[in-house]
């Protein structure tokens, strides 16, 4: 294939230390809402997904630009990246459960914590054929991102395969995914694609700094009001994905002006507070909704005797203590998924078994 000139992202950059500090404040975002803060928790999952869009299209298309295309290396570095924390929070959400009914008693959450509904999540068919498990919303999104992961590629490769009946094969792989997953899911996938674009317009950037700067505030202005798009439909709930694409094309041209403006500056700071934020933003993301519902379970029963500025802090405790949480989870988790790739990649070259042809894309093409 032709090498394509892409817009990828530089290590380091003021421009990846502020798409770090989005992803945190994000997850952050989402956190306050389910702690019952008036916050677009919902809407900002469009951000999560537009983010999403742009890095794995980047991953993708360098990988097939430098002719270094696995189908193996790709899908176990995705699989590494979200059940690394996908697991433990799968087993946390059960933990949490089960102390809220030792406490409070059963609730609803009882029926949502079967076998079936737990490894429909780890296999990410929450929202297809299982409900999300023990009710731990944040993780009707995982599912949507997983198969976004292997339509994208696949994509990719009916175009860029050299042989017609690779591309025929990709084709159909596409067409059988969009109807197992449903017209919700494809719907959301214009969302992701919004991102995946990025990758293919060239950066620009204004000689006059100032113009930049203030190209980057308008774009973050227009995000905030897309945020707002919802209320218009708010009595048409089928047509739901309109404001989230407003979201999606509003975040779009904020993170291709970041990208253009900043990507060729280093950060000034040797501490990148940003990368540390982000490193536990996923776990945060995924562990805070059981802890979120026992809270509520808890503040109505008759356990809860606070009332007055002594409730809010307590709760303001409580939030700050969920936020050490997953910090330390984070700690154990979501830090050491480079190690865990790492020691995973070298079991599989260590098993004496014939390194196919078949893994490179050449084969592919």
């Amino acid at each position: 294939m032709n090498e394509v000139s892409l817009n990828t992202i530089k290590n380091d950059s003021k421009a990846s230390r502020i798409l770090d500090l989005i992803r945190f404040l994000a997850s952050l975002v989402v956190f306050l809402f389910h702690f019952y803060i008036p916050l677009p928790g919902y809407q900002v999952v469009m951000i999560f997904f537009v983010l999403s869009g742009y890095f794995i299209s980047s991953s993708v298309l360098k990988a097939i630009n430098d002719n270094k295309w696995s189908w193996f290396n790709y899908f176990l570095n995705r699989l590494i990246r979200l059940w690394i924390v996908l697991l433990p929070s799968l087993i946390l959400t059960f933990l949490w459960a089960k102390v809220q009914f030792s406490i409070f008693g059963e609730s609803k959450i009882s029926n949502y914590l079967s076998w079936k509904i737990f490894f429909g999540n780890l296999f990410f068919l929450q929202g297809i054929s299982v409900p999300v498990y023990g009710l731990n919303g944040p993780l009707w999104s995982l599912s949507y991102e997983f198969w976004y992961y292997i339509i994208f590629p696949c994509l990719v490769l009916i175009i860029y395969s050299r042989k017609k009946s690779m591309k025929v094969f990709y084709a159909v792989i596409v067409i059988i995914i969009l109807a197992f997953i449903g017209l919700k899911m494809n719907e959301y996938f214009l969302v992701w694609l919004l991102g995946a674009i990025i990758p293919f317009v060239k950066p620009m950037r204004f000689k006059i700094n100032v113009i930049n700067h203030l190209t980057i505030f308008l774009s973050a202005i227009l995000v905030l009001i897309s945020m707002k798009a919802y209320a218009v439909f708010v009595n048409h709930p089928n047509l739901q994905i309109l404001p989230d694409l407003c979201i999606g094309i509003a975040f779009s041209f904020f993170l291709y002006f970041v990208i253009s403006f900043f990507n060729n500056t280093s950060g000034k700071s040797k501490m990148n507070i940003p990368k540390y934020l982000a490193a536990f933003s996923y776990t945060l993301y995924l562990t805070h909704y059981p802890l979120a519902h026992f809270i509520l379970t808890w503040r109505a029963s008759k356990y809860w005797t606070y009332s007055g500025i002594e409730s809010y802090v307590i709760k303001i405790m409580v939030m700050v203590v969920v936020i050490l949480y997953a910090w330390l989870l984070g700690l154990l988790t979501e830090k050491h998924t480079e190690k865990v790739r790492k020691l995973l990649f070298g079991l599989f070259k260590s098993i004496p078994i014939k390194r196919k042809k078949s893994i490179i894309i050449n084969k592919y093409l």
